[in-house]
């Protein structure tokens, strides 16, 4: 028994949108009928699978790269999927990559679909590539939507590498330097306030406040960082458990400094990714859209563009029905627009994909411009510090114990 996602018109005329099981389409859709709705779209779900949960356990993003540029290459050959599999074992030394391979063959030979086989997978695969590969087994172009699906995977891989190398020199950084007071205050500070009382002489006041300062900032450490964690495992759960939570705090994610509107432009990049791909491939604006809403990572976007469905579906305009929400950048909503009024949708994805991929790029670049100066501040005020509180103090009781 499959389930089916069931968009549906009632006889007020609202939509609605549910899970519905049944043994095929037709059958649900009849049910349906009986029930006095109006079917608008009827999608599979798939069900619970073991070899699913097998399988996502031992794919990794680096071999569904690997699997879609190698079959890309194939399918752009003219070869039949089922051919395009049989060489690519052949020419793949990754042993990951022909597990996979193996499996879908298996998958295939057993008589499911291209997309079926693809669905179990599992989590492992990027939120639109299933629902790419239906579309081109449903045209019959496999070549282009494989295609379009590496150019995709080609430009995430090529941003997040973009952001690690950002991140490495700051987080080491941050790293040593935290690590060096760490070794101050819990390893040198005690040793040397032992000398001075090998010496003879009384722990300086001086020392002894540092030795206190220090104490208290490891203490608040080894209470804030449990805290921290404590929270978000707490945040995490009752995400999963209201959506209106869910909602509020992926909102707030977007407004944190630099790293929300990175993450803004990232999700809006694959948003747009997936409409140029849907809609190049001959899906409506109407049903690509709704592809879109299922598929965005981000609740309160996905809200939002599930809002937009409705409206679209009830004669509103996609430019309109995005303009209504807030969430939604107004530079996505007038070039849309721009779009509607040409004829030239296509084009405008396009570059709409273009524009949030540089800026993307933009801001990574800027982002590295700000933090090497700014970690050199850093730095020298720890130094400063360490002058100021430690190295100081000990010159100074040296020079008072020697006179």
């Amino acid at each position: 028994m499959n389930r089916y996602k069931c968009t549906v018109s009632d006889k007020n005329g609202k939509i609605l949108k549910f899970i519905r099981p049944g043994s095929s389409p037709a059958t649900v859709q009849a049910e349906l009928q009986k029930e006095d709705y109006f079917p608008i779209s009827i999608r599979d779900q798939g069900g619970k699978s073991t070899r699913r949960q097998v399988r996502s356990s031992r794919t990794k993003p680096s071999t569904i790269a690997e699997f879609t540029a190698l079959l890309s290459m194939l399918l752009d050959s003219g070869l039949s999927v089922k051919d395009g599999l049989e060489i690519l074992k052949s020419i793949t030394k990754d042993i990951k990559v022909n597990a996979l391979v193996w499996a879908i063959e298996k998958d295939l030979k057993a008589g499911s679909s291209f997309y079926s086989s693809i669905r179990n997978i599992g989590p492992s695969l990027p939120v639109i590539y299933s629902s790419m590969v239906k579309v081109g087994e449903t045209t019959g172009d496999l070549a282009f939507v494989f295609r379009k699906i590496n150019n995709y995977l080609i430009r995430q891989k090529k941003i997040r590498e973009k952001l690690v190398s950002s991140l490495i020199y700051p987080v080491i950084v941050l790293l040593v330097a935290v690590l060096s007071m760490i070794l101050i205050s819990t390893f040198i500070i005690p040793k040397i306030s032992e000398m001075f009382i090998d010496l003879g002489s009384g722990v300086p006041d001086e020392v002894k406040q540092t030795l206190s300062f220090s104490r208290g900032i490891f203490t608040v450490f080894l209470i804030i960082i449990p805290l921290i964690a404590i929270s978000g495992f707490c945040i995490s759960v009752i995400r999963k458990r209201n959506s209106n939570f869910a909602c509020t705090i992926d909102w707030l994610k977007l407004k944190i400094p630099f790293i929300g509107s990175f993450s803004e432009d990232n999700i809006f990049l694959n948003i747009l990714f997936t409409f140029d791909a849907l809609t190049s491939c001959g899906v409506t604006v109407e049903d690509a859209l709704d592809e879109v809403t299922s598929n965005a990572d981000n609740t309160a976007v996905r809200e939002a563009l599930n809002k937009a469905h409705e409206k679209v579906l009830r004669g509103i305009s996609l430019s309109e029905a995005l303009g209504y929400e807030k969430i939604i950048p107004t530079r996505i909503t007038k070039w849309i627009a721009v779009g509607e009024r040409t004829g030239s949708m296509g084009k405008v994805f396009v570059q709409l994909s273009d524009y949030y991929e540089n800026e993307l790029e933009k801001k990574s670049t800027r982002f590295m411009s700000f933090i090497e100066p700014a970690l050199i501040i850093f730095t020298g005020l720890i130094v400063f510090g360490i002058v100021m509180m430690v190295i100081i103090p000990l010159f100074s009781t040296f020079g008072t114990i020697l006179e």
